[in-house]
């Protein structure tokens, strides 16, 4: 009996983990989602953020931001692309909202350089000993 419980505290614990969600396999987020950095510029380069797929945190946007402004609400399986000049770059991420949304940690973040013409992947995921974090990616 004892093992049956540990088995299934087990099985539950790996359902609540996200799973990565390849670039070209993500949905695009609706453009009512997506606010700031859509504009083709000279000398741009692109950062791509797209979302795990997995049932933690599934109720809720994960807001994503660019150097503190906010600049697309993601779902589940979704990604953004942004238009960036070269330069250093915080990508943060965090749930926002109301009820259990608004409940969530912090927002973390990472940091990057972007070069003209450079394209750069990242990743956002939940985890139940971590919460929402991002990451690079090269899925």
């Amino acid at each position: 009996m004892r093992a049956l419980l540990i088995a299934t505290a087990l099985l539950v614990l790996a359902g609540c983990a996200t799973s990565p969600v390849p670039i070209a396999k993500a949905r695009s987020a609706p453009a009512d989602r997506v606010l700031a950095y859509q504009s083709e510029q000279v000398e741009s380069g692109k950062i791509t953020v797209v979302r795990d797929s997995g049932f933690l945190g599934a109720g809720c946007y994960a807001t994503i931001f660019l150097n503190g402004e906010r600049v697309a609400k993601i779902d589940t399986e979704e990604k953004a692309t942004f238009i960036l000049p070269p330069g250093e770059w915080v990508i943060g991420a965090a749930l926002e909202g109301s009820g259990l949304c608004g409940a969530n940690e912090k927002r973390t973040e990472a940091e990057t350089t972007l070069k003209q013409g450079q394209v750069k992947s990242f990743r956002v995921f939940s985890s139940p000993d971590a919460g929402l974090d991002v990451r690079p990616t090269s899925l």
